[in-house]
C-alpha cells in the first residue's frame, strides 16, 4: 500500500506539478513576442501596456513612450470629481445647472440644449463625459474641479507623466494646441490603482470605476466577449488613437492600453483610421485569449489537482479521508 501511494504521488508530481510552470512562462513568453512582433510591422508609432491584475506580470511595448490621449484623458478627470467628493469639496449629487460658458461644440448632446434648461448633477455630468463623450461636460467638469488639481493627484499617486493640458475643444486640423498626453505605462499604474482600491479608498475607487464601465463606443469592446465589462474610455485625435481601460473578466482581471500615433495618412481622407482600429482589435484579441486560456489552465488545475496526505483529516464516523474545510 506504501509503495503504492509514493508512485502514486510521483506521478502526479510530474503530471501536475512540474508541467504547470514551464507552460505559464512559455505561454507568457509567447504573448509578449507576439506583441513585439506585430508592433514592430506596423506603420505607425504604437504603444502598449497589459498587465495581469491577479499575478502583478506585465506585457509592454514603448511603454515609456508618450502618445495623445484624446478622450481617454476623462478617465482622470471622473477619478479626480471622487477625490474631491472624498474630501468634501464637492457634492456628486448636487444639482448644478449647465452654465453657458461651459458650452462647446463637437460631441455630445448639451451643446444642443436650449439655454438655461439644463440642471443636473455632477454624476450626471461625468456620465454624459464617458457614455457620449460630451465636450460640454468635460469642459464644466474641469472648470469646477480645475487642472491644476487633476494634474497635481496624478503626480501625488506617482502618475506624473499623464497630463491634462487643455480643455475640450472642436478637432480642428494643424491646431496650434497641447496634447492631452500619457504614457501607457502610466496610464496602467493610474487603472491598477483604481482596481485595487487605492485612488482614496475601496468606496471611491470602486463609485470611478461604476462609472468607466458604462457602455461606451470603445474600440476594445468590438473584440471582447459579449457581455464582458470594460471600465475605461476611448479616445482620438487627428491622427492618433487611444483605448486604455481595465477588463473586468471574472476570472482574470487585467489592464490593456494600447496608444497609436502618427498615423499614415491617405491624401483623399485624412488618417487611416481603419487600420489603426484593426490593430487595437488585434491586441485585443490576443491578450483575451491569453488570459482565456490561462484561467481555464488554472481551473483544470484546480479540479485535477490531488489532495496530499497531510491536507486529509480522518473521518471518525465512516474512516474515509474528507478535505479540510475552506
Amino acid at each position: 500500500m506504501k509503495l503504492r501511494l509514493q508512485a502514486f504521488f510521483l506521478f502526479s508530481i510530474l503530471t501536475f506539478g512540474l508541467r504547470a510552470e514551464p507552460t505559464d512562462t512559455t505561454d507568457s513568453a509567447r504573448l509578449q513576442k507576439s506583441i513585439t512582433d506585430f508592433a514592430e510591422t506596423a506603420t505607425m508609432t504604437v504603444g502598449i501596456a497589459i498587465k495581469d491584475l491577479t499575478s502583478g506580470e506585465e506585457f509592454l511595448f514603448n511603454a515609456d513612450d508618450e502618445f495623445p490621449q484624446g478622450s481617454s484623458i476623462r478617465i482622470h478627470i471622473v477619478a479626480e470629481l471622487y477625490r474631491q467628493a472624498a474630501a468634501k469639496k464637492v457634492t456628486v449629487n448636487e444639482p448644478r445647472a449647465f452654465p453657458e460658458s461651459a458650452r462647446t461644440p463637437g460631441f455630445g448632446v448639451l451643446s444642443h440644449m436650449n439655454k438655461g434648461t439644463v440642471l443636473m448633477s455632477l454624476h450626471d455630468y461625468a456620465v454624459l463625459m464617458i457614455m457620449v463623450n460630451d465636450n460640454s461636460a468635460a469642459n464644466l467638469l474641469t472648470d469646477i474641479l480645475g487642472m491644476d488639481a487633476i494634474n497635481a493627484s496624478l503626480a501625488a499617486q506617482g502618475t506624473p507623466a499623464i497630463k491634462l493640458q487643455r480643455k475640450a475643444t472642436p478637432r480642428q486640423e494643424n491646431q496650434p494646441i497641447p496634447d492631452n498626453v500619457g504614457t501607457p505605462r502610466a496610464v496602467m499604474r493610474a487603472l491598477e490603482l483604481l482596481h485595487r482600491g487605492e485612488v482614496v479608498d475601496r468606496a471611491t475607487s470602486d463609485a470611478i470605476l461604476n462609472v468607466l464601465a458604462l457602455p461606451e463606443v470603445s474600440y476594445f469592446r468590438r473584440n471582447l466577449p459579449a457581455g464582458m465589462v470594460f471600465a475605461g474610455r476611448s479616445g482620438s485625435g487627428t491622427n492618433s488613437r487611444c483605448d486604455t481601460g481595465i477588463v473586468m473578466f471574472k476570472a482574470r482581471p487585467y489592464v490593456l492600453c494600447v496608444m497609436l500615433k502618427d498615423l499614415p495618412l491617405n491624401p483623399d481622407a485624412g488618417p487611416r483610421f481603419a487600420k489603426a482600429d484593426a490593430f487595437i482589435g488585434h491586441v485585443t484579441q490576443l491578450a483575451q485569449k491569453f488570459f482565456s486560456a490561462k484561467s481555464a489552465s488554472e481551473s483544470a488545475k484546480s479540479v485535477d489537482e490531488p489532495v496530499a496526505p497531510s491536507q486529509a483529516t480522518p473521518s471518525s464516523s465512516t474512516g474515509k479521508t474528507a478535505s479540510p474545510s475552506s
